[in-house]
């Protein structure tokens, strides 16, 4: 079978009506068998799907290329006896952006709008279609009723819309990539968002910048926990709506999964997200279980939970299908289930002006975290893996190109934080108690601090090829940071001078809590001391980053939500915790373009919740 990378196969000719509903045509009353499913009418197709609610779901695009984009959509369907819904797509190319007003004028002149279809909404893929639009390789073996695929221009707007019977979708909006000469690229950086924890006031936030190429999300897109796991969900409402998860009980079966993807993707503000933005995602681990590594987790018990191989490719599955990202692998055609030891790491360039490299530092090569007494001397050990030897050497291979193609600039989008942490030489930490240093110590034995050896051989690579202007960009530990990269930031205290191979910006997280007040005010205060290195931490606000890039600098802006559980403040900005820093080409080095206020001293104690960091 070829390489496909859209989810929802096109309808072949010859796929009848009787195939559409588990228990044949006969019960359905819609035609008769022979009749093809890019054939059916637009009653017949109605009686498939639940008309008010055919695309709750939205829309959402990802994964820009110079020539392609991906689109998404999943329909609801009328009944579980429904195996097939036939959907169609039309788009639109614009050289600027367009107003709302504009668009939906824009869909009504046919002498604009291209169609391409059929595509099928399946049961096997949660009734989930994904497009490469624009990639003709993807579709060298499928048949398609209506409109020719072209390849997609470059930096251009792409408006979509899916169809499906007398139902139509919100209109979506994308980007293609730019091609070189590129003078500036612009996109926000978000990580981090449980549903039970607040509102996603955060989501609203960046929907207000008009200005942005593109979104990276860094991971925890949602979280596993059940109802009063990890924040009262009952207690918020949204539009009248519970914010209670479902389903109500820890995510463990396919089903759990699916339920819990289709929720997430119904929060009003995410979907305007997703319809607004094309998205470059990666997992984390919270769209498995809590601290995953390659062969089990901290969050899930094998046997009571079932087994985790299992529930991990449970998870990847529903990833992949709910997800606007680009497949990689062949889909089993008698299933179409993505193989769960399948890479999401990938590659995206925008033009000459700078490269993104997604990783995985989860699942597909992580070794068990070490474990915290006397700080487990085995986080040096020289063979413990992060990465994995493929995602290693495919890595390596990608910076090396990078560098020798020109880009002015390589962003690794990732989980955890890459930079040095020192904890143990902090009085004002061990003030705060073991509770604390203990919780704080067990979240870096995550990070790559849990893996040196694995954090020293990326280093040296990347020092060793000369590369420059490197970026680290980081979620999982709901926080603001901004650091200097530097082999030994130790060496700094004593007034030594090294210089940084690059800096690493930390998102601050959507909802996830961080620090309570006091604690987040003591640690701010007392990381500099050991940590000069660090130039930036706010512990305690959500919000995310917007990054603007030129051949010249990178500029980086913390911005953070009013509030996530006051449903009036909804996407209003809390201006006066605006944070920027910028980075001039070939310094590596962080200038604060403000000073912001002062944090003052606490001493209340870390809540457990964050050793679910």
């Amino acid at each position: 079978m070829r390489r496909r990378q859209f989810i929802g196969r096109s309808v072949a000719v010859g796929v009848s009506l009787s195939s559409l509903v588990a228990c044949g045509g006969g019960s359905s009353g819609i035609g008769a068998p022979e009749t093809t499913a890019e054939h059916l009418s637009s009653a017949e197709t109605d009686t498939l799907l639940m008309p008010e609610r055919a695309f709750e779901h939205g829309v959402a695009s990802g994964d820009p290329t110079a020539d392609s984009l991906i689109v998404w959509t999943a329909i609801t369907p009328s009944s579980d006896a429904v195996e097939w819904v036939p959907v169609t797509l039309a788009y639109i190319i614009s050289a600027k952006r367009l107003a709302d007003a504009d668009v939906e004028e824009a869909f009504a002149d046919e002498t604009r709008v291209q169609r391409l279809g059929t595509f099928l909404a399946h049961r096997a893929r949660d009734f989930t279609v994904k497009i490469d639009l624009g990639n003709a390789a993807a579709y060298a073996d499928a048949v398609f009723t209506e409109g020719q695929l072209h390849r997609l221009p470059a930096g251009q707007f792409i408006y979509y819309r899916f169809y499906a019977g007398s139902q139509a979708s919100r209109i979506g909006r994308g980007r293609t990539m730019p091609l070189a000469p590129v003078s500036q690229a612009r996109f926000a950086v978000t990580s981090c968002a449980n549903l039970p924890a607040g509102f996603f006031s955060v989501y609203e936030l960046i929907n207000k910048q008009d200005d942005l190429d593109f979104v990276v999300h860094l991971g925890d897109y949602l979280y596993e926990y059940g109802e009063d796991e990890y924040g009262d969900g009952s207690a918020l409402t949204r539009n009248g709506i519970s914010r209670t998860p479902e389903p109500a009980t820890e995510m463990l079966t396919q089903k759990d999964y699916v339920l819990r993807h289709a929720q997430y993707k119904r929060d009003p503000e995410l979907q305007k997200l997703h319809a607004s933005f094309a998205m470059i995602p990666v997992w984390d681990d919270h769209e498995i279980a809590n601290d995953s590594y390659r062969s089990g987790a901290e969050n899930h018990t094998e046997g009571s939970e079932g087994v985790y191989e299992e529930r991990k490719g449970h998870a990847i599955r529903a990833y992949f299908n709910w997800m606007p990202l680009r497949e990689q692998f062949d889909r089993l055609p008698e299933s179409l289930r993505p193989d769960p030891r399948e890479v999401i790491y990938r590659r995206l360039r925008v033009g000459d002006l700078l490269d993104i490299i997604m990783l995985d530092t989860r699942i597909i090569g992580r070794d068990k975290q070490a474990a915290i007494p006397a700080v487990d001397p085995s986080r040096f050990d020289a063979n413990r893996s992060l990465l994995g030897d493929n995602q290693r050497q495919w890595l390596q291979l990608q910076l090396l190109e990078a560098k020798n193609q020109g880009a002015r600039w390589t962003f690794l989008g990732q989980q955890i934080m890459f930079g040095q942490l020192n904890l143990v030489e902090l009085p004002q930490i061990q003030l705060l108690g073991q509770k604390v240093l203990g919780n704080l110590i067990a979240v870096n034995l995550d990070q790559w601090d849990g893996y040196v050896a694995e954090r020293d051989r990326l280093r040296n690579f990347i020092r060793a090829i000369g590369m420059e202007n490197l970026v680290v960009l980081t979620g999982d530990i709901h926080t603001s940071w901004a650091m200097e990269l530097y082999e030994n930031p130790a060496l700094l205290i004593g007034g030594g001078f090294e210089k940084p191979f690059g800096v690493e910006l930390v998102a601050p997280s959507v909802t996830s809590p961080g620090f309570p007040e006091g604690v987040a005010e003591v640690v701010s205060v007392a990381l500099p001391l050991a940590n000069p290195h660090i130039k930036y931490t706010e512990l305690k606000s959500k919000g995310f980053i917007v990054v603007d890039v030129t051949p010249e600098r990178m500029v980086a802006e913390w911005r953070y939500a009013k509030s996530i559980t006051d449903e009036a403040l909804i996407g209003e900005e809390n201006t006066a915790k605006r944070r920027q820093f910028q980075v001039l080409s070939g310094t590596n080095r962080l200038i604060s373009s403000n000073t912001g206020p002062r944090p003052v001293a606490g001493t209340q104690h870390l809540p457990s919740q964050v050793e679910a960091i």
